[in-house]
């Protein structure tokens, strides 16, 4: 056993060594919160206006009980018309007694000393009904906002390890006081006086509505199939320490990711790779196909960047994680410099669980018809976007995509995910555990590109393996015509 151990931790050093290891950003996916309203009615102690004067003489009259009129006033230095005055400020509301030219607090006036500090505070209460959203995971402050069509279909979070069960009422009283500074900082933003919640009536719950929560996958470079979550684009590390039911949740849906390791099928999708790009590739070749850990290894600590003389870039973690969408929409604008805008933009995902799960899809199509739009800018000259699937389409790819349609089988192997503009740039990558363990998250690898002959296979892949699956003719036909003559440029050349 302890052979094997020793054996396990040398292959997974040789992936990246303890010097050179960091974090690494895979994936990046959109999940939806419940949330829901609740009508909460409390009371508010308001910090009322003391003028320095009153506050002052109170002070006096509480270190000294009972103090002589002429002694307090020759204290200050007032004559007697300023005395009375200030005696007005403290009688008048019956904060300060007058017997005999002597001065006493009232119990009124010993209340105001009862805020922990040595100052008087004057407090009034004020009753108060608003409207809160708290999340139903952890019960805590969840702002309203609306969703559009892609973020509405997009993934739940679990209600496995809801706070309170059944007692959600009496479990919000509980947490409206526990964040109550923050509740009371954006309802009162625009008031100055200082609030402290002084009693809770009740929660009535109201509509549920659900919020997105951006996670992004990371993993150790020596061990990228085991993941964790990075929820610092959507809370702070002090908000999360608020949250933990939340992050649980987060830690179950990462679970979702967790695949067998199959060998022959993504040895399959290894090779395509190399036969796609041979010569960008033929450094980590060896005679069983790609060394996958010497070009991981590789991809992890020299993330390149396209140039003219670098036509094909590795990358690493999945098409939508920000850094590799920059270094995408770089390789488009080399692209744009030898060949023109393509008519259709496909796209052949993984059959992986929850791919394309964020609105990051719907905005990287979006850049890149954008880029792709002619110079005259006219929007009906944007190329089509398309996704053929090899299973049911999702709803929130239906949603980022102008067409998507799903073929009854492939021969494709499931790990591979091509992203094709015909004749101009192109993105493939393997969705496959990597490392020694049997099981893990996928560490998707692989390349972008605008070499000529690259993309040439590229097209001419697709087009013996993924075009003949596809049912519709007119969709068929379609992205025939985007890649076909390309395909027989090929072969004129070849």
């Amino acid at each position: 056993m302890l052979e094997k151990r020793k054996i396990l931790k040398l292959r997974t050093d040789d992936l990246v060594p303890p010097e050179e290891d960091r974090k690494v950003e895979l994936h990046t996916f959109d999940v939806l919160l419940p949330c829901r309203r609740y009508d909460v009615s409390y009371k508010v102690a308001v910090l009322g206006q003391m003028s320095p004067t009153l506050e002052f003489l109170m002070r006096l009259v509480k270190s000294v009980d009972g103090i002589g009129e002429d002694e307090a006033r020759q204290f200050f230095g007032y004559n007697r018309v300023e005395m009375e005055f200030v005696l007005g400020e403290g009688t008048t509301p019956g904060y300060i007694e007058r017997r005999t030219n002597r001065l006493w607090l009232t119990t009124a006036g010993e209340a105001l000393f009862s805020n922990g500090d040595d100052g008087p505070a004057i407090y009034s209460v004020e009753n108060r009904r608003n409207s809160f959203g708290f999340d139903q995971l952890a019960i805590a402050p969840q702002t309203h906002m609306h969703l559009d069509q892609l973020e509405m279909n997009l993934p739940d979070l679990s209600l496995d390890v809801y706070k309170g069960g059944g007692r959600a009422s009496k479990v919000v009283e509980d947490r409206f006081h526990y964040f109550f500074r923050e509740l009371a900082d954006r309802e009162d933003r625009d008031r100055l006086q200082r609030r402290d919640l002084y009693a809770i009536g009740s929660a009535i719950p109201g509509d549920r509505f659900q919020v997105p929560v951006r996670i992004k996958v990371v993993a150790q470079a020596s061990s990228p199939s085991v993941v964790e979550a990075d929820l610092t684009s959507w809370r702070s590390d002090q908000e999360m320490s608020d949250r933990p039911e939340i992050e649980q949740a987060v830690g179950r849906f990462l679970s979702e990711l967790r695949l067998p390791k199959k060998e022959a099928v993504d040895a399959h999708a290894y090779r395509l790779l190399t036969e796609l790009a041979p010569d960008f590739f033929k450094e980590f070749t060896i005679s069983s196909g790609l060394s996958i850990g010497r070009y991981w290894r590789e991809a992890v600590s020299r993330a390149g960047e396209p140039r003219t003389d670098r036509q094909t870039i590795a990358l690493v973690g999945s098409l939508l994680t920000q850094g590799n969408i920059e270094r995408i929409l770089r390789v488009v604008d080399y692209g744009l410099r030898q060949s023109e805008p393509p008519k259709m933009v496909l796209s052949v995902p993984p059959v992986t669980k929850h791919w394309g799960a964020t609105t990051l899809l719907r905005d990287l199509n979006a850049l890149i018809r954008m880029k792709l739009r002619h110079s005259d800018g006219d929007e009906s000259s944007e190329p089509e976007t398309c996704c053929v699937c090899t299973e049911k389409v999702p709803k929130y790819i239906s949603s980022a995509f102008d067409n998507a349609v799903a073929v009854a089988y492939c021969t494709l192997p499931p790990s591979l995910e091509i992203y094709l503009m015909p004749g101009l740039a192109a993105v493939v990558l393997v969705h496959a555990p990597i490392g020694p363990a049997g099981m893990g998250a996928p560490a998707p690898l692989g390349f972008a590109t605008f070499d000529p002959a690259v993309i040439r296979r590229i097209e001419n892949l697709i087009g013996d393996e993924v075009v003949p699956r596809v049912n519709e003719d007119a969709r068929r036909l379609a992205i025939e015509r985007a890649i076909a003559p390309r395909a027989a440029l090929e072969a004129t050349v070849d």
